[in-house]
C-alpha cells in the first residue's frame, strides 16, 4: 500500500512506468528555495538527483564551477566584455557571491557543465529559449521554469499528482513532448500573479472573545467598551488580513484608495496645499497661526491656562518643530476630554484655512464629488493603504469634504461642481 501511495494515483510501480511509457507526460513544476540561488537549485534537482541535491552546497559547487570557467577561458578579454564586467576575476569574485542571482550566462555555463540541453520556459513571453543545443557532448534535455524573479526546475509523469520518485527529470536531446504542457504552466503562473495583484488587502484586528473584525486599534477598543464578553475576556486580539478578490465588491465602508476616479488621495507634507502643515496662515477665534499644523498642535491646550506652551508652538519656525514643542508637553497639560474635542477642532481648523485663502478653497472644490484621503501613519487623522484597501478613521479627510460642501452650499454651487 505504501509503494501504490508513492507512486501517485493508487498504481503499483510497474503499472505507473508502463504508463510513463505510453501516455503523453504531463510538465510538474517542483519548487526550490528562493534564496538567490534558485537557478543553482533547478539545474542541480534536474542533473544531480532531485531535492537532495539541492543544497547550500551544491550551489556554492555550482558557482565555483561558472568562475573557474570564465577564469579558464583562452580570451579573457572577450569572455569579460560578454559577461558586462571589467575582468573575468571581477565575475569569479562577483559569481561565487550567494547573494548574487544566475542567469544567461550561468545557464550557458552549466548546461556545457552537466552535457545537458537547457530549456527555459519564460513565463511573461511564454516562449521557450534553448541552451546547449549547440555542444555535440549534449546528452538530453532539462527545463526550467522561470517567472522573471525565480527560477524552478520543471519535470514530467504521467499525471501532475506524481510523487518525485517516479518523475522524469531529462529528456532525450531535441525532445519536445513536454513543451506545450510547460507552456500550460507559465500561462497558469501568470493568471494566478495577474490574479494576486488584483487583490486588495488590508490589516484589521480581530477580537478572540467573539471574533468580531475591527479596522483598526480605535474601533477594537470602541467594540471592547461595547460589547459585552466573558468574564474571562481580557481584551485579546490578534491581527489579521483581509483579502478581496478583484472582481469581488469591496465591503459596505471601505476605501479603495487606488481608484482615482473616485479617491483623490494626498500626504501630509508642506507643499500639498490639502495638508495641515501647507505654509498659509490660519485665523481661528481671533489668533494667528502660521500654518493650520500650528493651530492643530495649540489647539489640545487653547483654554487651559497653558499660555505659555501655546505661545512656544504658535512661533515654532516650522510644523515639525511645533510638533516637537506640543509633544514636550506634560500628560495632564491638554483637555482630558480632548479626543472627544479634538473632531470640532479639526474642523474649525480646516473651515479657517480654505474659507480664508481664495486658491486653497479652488483646490478643495476641484476634487469634485471625490473621497478625500490623508495618507498618514495617523490612523486617526489618516488611513494607510498598503493592499489598496485603506485603513484608518481619515478625520483629515472627512473634514475636507464636510468643509468642501459647506463651501460649495455657501457659494450656491451644486454638490460635485
Amino acid at each position: 500500500l505504501k509503494t501504490r501511495a508513492a507512486c501517485g494515483c493508487g498504481r503499483s510501480p510497474r503499472d505507473f512506468w508502463e504508463a510513463m511509457a505510453s501516455e503523453p507526460l504531463v510538465a510538474i513544476r517542483r519548487t526550490v528555495p528562493n534564496d538567490h540561488s534558485c537557478l543553482f537549485y533547478a539545474l542541480a534537482y534536474l542533473a544531480d538527483g532531485g531535492q537532495d541535491a539541492c543544497s547550500k552546497a551544491k550551489a556554492r559547487e555550482l558557482r565555483q564551477i561558472c568562475a573557474e570557467d570564465a577564469l579558464n577561458d583562452p580570451d579573457p578579454a572577450t569572455r569579460a566584455l560578454l559577461l558586462g564586467m571589467n575582468s573575468v576575476q571581477e565575475y569569479a569574485d562577483w559569481i561565487k557571491n550567494d547573494m548574487h542571482w544566475g542567469g544567461e550566462n550561468e545557464i550557458i555555463t552549466l548546461a556545457k557543465h552537466y552535457h545537458l540541453e537547457v530549456a527555459v520556459i519564460c513565463c511573461q513571453s511564454t516562449r521557450i529559449l534553448c541552451y546547449g543545443s549547440d555542444d555535440p557532448s549534449c546528452r538530453g534535455r532539462g527545463h526550467i521554469l522561470y517567472t522573471g524573479q525565480h527560477y524552478d526546475p520543471v519535470v514530467g509523469a504521467a499525471d501532475v499528482s506524481a510523487m518525485p520518485n517516479v518523475e522524469q527529470r531529462q529528456f532525450p536531446r531535441g525532445d519536445v513532448s513536454l513543451e506545450a504542457s510547460a507552456l500550460a504552466l507559465a500561462r497558469a503562473h501568470m493568471e494566478e500573479a495577474a490574479r494576486r495583484a488584483s487583490q486588495r488587502r488590508a490589516k484589521r484586528i480581530k477580537c478572540l472573545g467573539c471574533g468580531t473584525v475591527c479596522n483598526d486599534a480605535e474601533a477594537f477598543a470602541t467594540h471592547c467598551s461595547e460589547v459585552e464578553h466573558d468574564d474571562d475576556f481580557a481584551c485579546d486580539c490578534e491581527e489579521t488580513e483581509v483579502v478581496i478578490e478583484g472582481d469581488e465588491s469591496l465591503p459596505e465602508g471601505t476605501i479603495d484608495i487606488s481608484d482615482v476616479n473616485a479617491v483623490h488621495s494626498f500626504y501630509e507634507t508642506e507643499k500639498e496645499p490639502l495638508a495641515m502643515s501647507y505654509d498659509a496662515s490660519v485665523e481661528v477665534a481671533g489668533v494667528t497661526y502660521r500654518t493650520m499644523a500650528h493651530y492643530w498642535y495649540c489647539a489640545p491646550f487653547l483654554g487651559r491656562g497653558e499660555d505659555d506652551l501655546v505661545s512656544r508652538i504658535r512661533s515654532a519656525e516650522t510644523p515639525v518643530e511645533a510638533d516637537i514643542v506640543a509633544h514636550s508637553a506634560g500628560v495632564n497639560a491638554q483637555w482630558p476630554d480632548w479626543r472627544e474635542r479634538r473632531g470640532a477642532a479639526l474642523r474649525e481648523g480646516v473651515l479657517a484655512k480654505f474659507s480664508q485663502h481664495d486658491a486653497l478653497r479652488d483646490v478643495l472644490l476641484a476634487t469634485g464629488s471625490k473621497q478625500i484621503v490623508c495618507v498618514s501613519p495617523d490612523s486617526w487623522a489618516g488611513m494607510q493603504a498598503p493592499g489598496g484597501l485603506a485603513t484608518g478613521a481619515n478625520a483629515v479627510g472627512k473634514a475636507l469634504v464636510e468643509v468642501r460642501e459647506q463651501l460649495r452650499s455657501s457659494a450656491g454651487m451644486p454638490v460635485g461642481a
